[in-house]
């Protein structure tokens, strides 16, 4: 049906239905397919005799310690069941006493063991460092401009103050001789 190549409408389906279905329920037709199928004239040997048979053994039951699964393990506890299956697999396959493949496979257990173990230390570091970083980002974002005027500040002067793009604001320097500006006013 891609590219409406097969496509038919409702109404060109139902002006071909009547003349399909004329020539797809001829008597012959129905007839041959009853006989195809070894129902008239009853014969089954005719519709074996059409089957593909071929012999072959029967694929043996599973054993019972067949509870391995060949997935490479992803934690401690799945490498410790693989390895002991593996190890049960070894014992019923040889009667003998411990092989060089047993060492090896223990040595390989242990390899495993140790690369697990250090990457969870390196992921839990790796984790504790990223969240450092980002309790840094986040301290140096925050500003650090600082308010150097004496005296107190109405609520309207400190939230123009918060207001302004970081901005140097200087405290007013009192003169010897003079009256002080106005602390809520910067020097010129």
């Amino acid at each position: 049906m891609r590219v409406q190549i097969n496509h038919i409408d409702k109404l060109d389906f139902l002006e071909a239905y009547p003349s399909a279905r004329i020539e797809a329920f001829k008597s012959e037709t129905i007839k041959n397919s009853f006989a195809a199928a070894g129902l008239v004239p009853y014969n089954p040997d005719r519709v074996i005799s059409k089957l593909d048979i071929r012999l072959r053994t029967p694929t043996p039951p599973s054993s019972q310690g067949s509870e391995w699964s060949l997935k490479t393990p992803s934690n401690y506890v799945q490498l410790q069941k693989q390895a002991s299956s593996i190890r049960a697999l070894l014992r019923t396959r040889s009667r003998s006493p411990p092989s060089p493949s047993d060492r090896a496979l223990n040595q390989l257990v242990k390899g495993c063991q140790l690369a697990m173990h250090n990457a969870t230390i390196l992921a839990q570091e790796n984790k504790e460092l990223r969240a450092e970083n980002e309790k840094k980002k986040r301290k140096n974002a925050r500003s650090t401009r600082q308010i150097a005027i004496e005296g107190g500040l109405s609520v309207l002067e400190a939230s123009t103050l918060i207001a302004q793009p970081d901005q140097a604001v200087l405290a007013p320097i009192p003169y010897e001789a003079g009256p002080a500006p106005a602390p809520s006013q910067p020097l010129s």
